[in-house]
């Protein structure tokens, strides 16, 4: 199925973290919504590569997305060499997105910033004839979505209309993210976005960027070429002046 976007994470859950409301937003436009994960997250400290392949099933469903496929490059040391690009680049070929959106150049877990490269690269050498299998395919645009590190944002996306989209893309992900309701949570080793500092960062991001723009939640993306605006008007912010 070719496809109108295409989200890209290191491990299952990031994609729903950083831009799962705006994937929400465009499949309920009619897009064509896919997620990738670059790994299984089978060095994760908490759960099992079986657990969180359900839970990425539940949460593609959640958000709307038409495909969710995996490859292997190595969680916990995440590969960026030719085999891991080639492999990135039959997908791309394959699903032949407009859009493709990633994890930053740099960000508080090393995998997330070999993901980028990896996927900038990937993009890139996809509309090269000779390399690899298949027709040459080139995305319109790579965007990248925040992590844990600040940037400051090339463009942001109301999605508060779609906020509980988001929300249960992430109660999918019980072995990971904090549960208000997951009574067993304290014989569970203790992280970091398991604890219930990091859900109500989460949600105070989103209300703190949708304040830039007149809007309750949004989701913050850069853009390392500049963006093509073809009515001004159209991206003016809303709410109280």
């Amino acid at each position: 199925m070719k496809l109108d976007v295409l989200a890209i994470g290191a491990h299952p859950d990031d994609v729903e973290l950083g831009c799962g409301g705006t994937l929400a937003l465009l499949a309920g436009q009619g897009r064509k919504v896919g997620i990738l994960h670059l790994t299984r997250g089978e060095r994760g400290t908490r759960g099992t590569a079986e657990e969180r392949l359900a839970e990425a099933e539940a949460a593609a469903k959640a958000l709307g997305a038409v495909e969710l496929a995996f490859l292997d490059c190595g969680d916990g040391g995440l590969r960026t060499g030719p085999a891991e690009e080639d492999a990135l680049i039959e997908v791309l070929r394959r699903f032949r997105p407009e859009l493709v959106i990633s994890p930053t150049p740099h960000d508080r877990h090393p995998d997330h910033g070999r993901s980028h490269a990896l996927i900038e690269a990937a993009c890139f050498y996809a509309g090269l004839r000779n390399r690899g299998a298949g027709e040459a395919y080139r995305p319109a645009a790579v965007f990248s979505y925040m992590q844990h590190d600040l940037f400051t944002p090339t463009f942001l996306v109301d999605v508060t209309s779609v906020w509980d989209a988001k929300l249960a893309s992430l109660a999918a992900y019980r072995s990971q993210l904090h549960q208000p309701d997951r009574k067993e949570e304290d014989a569970q080793p203790k992280t970091k976005i398991a604890s219930p500092e990091f859900r109500l960062a989460v949600e105070g991001r989103a209300r703190h960027f949708g304040l830039l723009i007149g809007a309750a939640l949004a989701e913050p993306f850069w853009s390392r070429t500049p963006l093509a605006v073809h009515d001004p008007m159209s991206i003016l912010p809303g709410g109280v002046r």
